[in-house]
């Protein structure tokens, strides 16, 4: 997991070169676009909805269920994104896309979805095997990235954008590293909050999901000015368990920046463990790779500090065979 972590970057950059080839079968006027994936495949699908979120003109739904919404038909286009291409939901969201006639795309390595997608003659993105999902990321996420981008629903300069992000991960890795043990360090014992804006939910989520797989805990993340409307209530209850880790960007609107500031200074009056990082980079894309690839290192870091095996996912191939039996 360590090298897989630290490949990053150059994964980012191969994924890219993968991306030169795509070349979209759009044979009809797109109305909708729905992205299927769960865990390590499906967080691509949120950090692209973050990133499209001023520029595209469409519907967009994430689905990390076994349904596909109402809305689904001919004029769809539906996404397909898993890793082994045996994720069992996103397999019966690909059934009722082709039963509704929808445009399918799937990106994956290989399994079922794309035996699928080649019966159906359906188009597949075909990216490398052999690693978990969860440190796969690169590679579904700019697939997504020029997927949209051929479809006009990202800025044209995004994959320039994304190279020059991972050049910046690739030279500060160092830093980020000890950044990442330190943050470590300072919650030895306790649960991680993360809190932050809106179009940082998706590397907050990421950063819980990595906990909770890498180094087998629970995370909790919550998003200003939201949490502000009900959460903040909850820190009322005598609780020292939980480290807050404000997530920051030099791109916070000016309302949520102040939301920020005096909801730190409340948990800090209140004595709770409190702690500020702000991201960076040039970009809110670059923040966004640069905040993912620390709290990556963070998942690894504190792994080590719990003892556990960071590959291990015992308790999910336990609930496939259920499922399977």
């Amino acid at each position: 997991m360590k090298n897989l972590i630290q490949n990053f970057p150059n994964q980012i950059r191969e994924s890219i070169n993968i991306s030169k080839n795509l070349k979209l079968p759009i044979d009809r006027t797109i109305t909708n676009v729905i992205i299927c994936g769960m865990g390590g495949s499906g967080i691509g699908a949120e950090l692209i909805k973050n990133w499209s979120f001023d520029t595209m003109k469409l519907p967009l739904d994430i689905i990390h269920d076994y349904h596909l919404p109402a809305s689904v038909s001919r004029n769809s286009l539906v996404i397909l994104s898993s890793y082994s291409g045996n994720t069992a939901e996103t397999i019966s969201c690909a059934h009722q896309a082709f039963d509704k006639g929808a445009l399918v795309i799937g990106i994956s390595s290989g399994g079922s979805i794309e035996k699928l997608l080649r019966d159906s003659k359906s188009y597949l993105v075909k990216i490398p095997e052999g690693m978990p999902p969860r440190a796969a990321l690169g590679y579904s996420l700019v697939q997504l990235a020029a997927i949209f981008k051929q479809l006009n629903f990202l800025e044209e300069d995004i994959i320039e954008e994304i190279h020059n992000s991972s050049l910046m991960l690739e030279k500060c890795q160092s830093e980020i590293i000890e950044r990442a043990k330190l943050l470590n360090e300072n919650a030895i014992d306790k649960k991680f909050i993360f809190y932050g804006e809106k179009w940082l939910s998706s590397v907050l989520l990421r950063a819980c999901q990595q906990l909770n797989e890498n180094s087998k805990e629970l995370a909790h993340y919550n998003i200003i000015p939201e949490l502000n409307h009900n959460e903040i209530v909850g820190w009322s209850a005598k609780n020292e368990d939980e480290h807050v880790l404000f997530v920051r960007s030099k791109f916070e609107s000016d309302e949520n920046a102040k939301r920020i500031d005096i909801t730190y200074k409340r948990l800090s009056d209140l004595g709770r463990s409190v702690e500020i990082v702000f991201a960076t980079g040039d970009s809110k894309i670059a923040e966004q790779l640069y905040l993912i690839h620390l709290l990556d290192w963070l998942s690894f870091h504190r792994a080590e500090t719990n003892k556990v095996d960071i590959m291990e996912v015992k308790v999910i191939d336990y609930l496939k065979k259920e499922l399977e039996s």
